[in-house]
């Protein structure tokens, strides 16, 4: 999550860099400053940099979070050869962490009305 939030908020720094002194971020970066016609005012190298931003983003791995397994699953098979060819199947599952804080056990039903 703090990954996510990182990389939006350096985009954001970057944006906001721009906005805050666009005359002093023109004078610094604009590549037009001959052409004052086209009123850049350095958005050609605020997109480069946005974009270059981007690209860092996408390059780097993103990393995930560990798998937290709830419940294990056991099947059983059993052979028995005592009276004929029998198969025992036990396909039961089982919880590992029982997540049974705060939930209620019984269902709630409203009260009736006397009929």
């Amino acid at each position: 999550m703090t990954i996510i939030l990182s990389y939006s908020f350096n985009q954001l720094g970057i944006f906001v860099e721009y906005v805050m002194d666009i005359e002093r971020f023109t004078e610094l970066y604009c590549e037009n400053k001959d052409k004052p016609k086209m009123k850049c005012n350095g958005k050609c190298h605020l997109a480069d940099q946005l974009a270059e931003n981007e690209e860092k983003k996408q390059n780097k791995e993103i990393q995930t979070t560990p798998e937290i397994i709830l419940f294990v699953k056991e099947l059983k098979f059993e052979v028995k050869h005592e009276k004929g060819f029998a198969v025992e199947l036990d396909n039961s599952f089982y919880y590992k962490n029982k997540l049974t804080e705060g939930v209620q056990s019984n269902i709630f039903h409203p009260p009736q009305l006397f009929i």
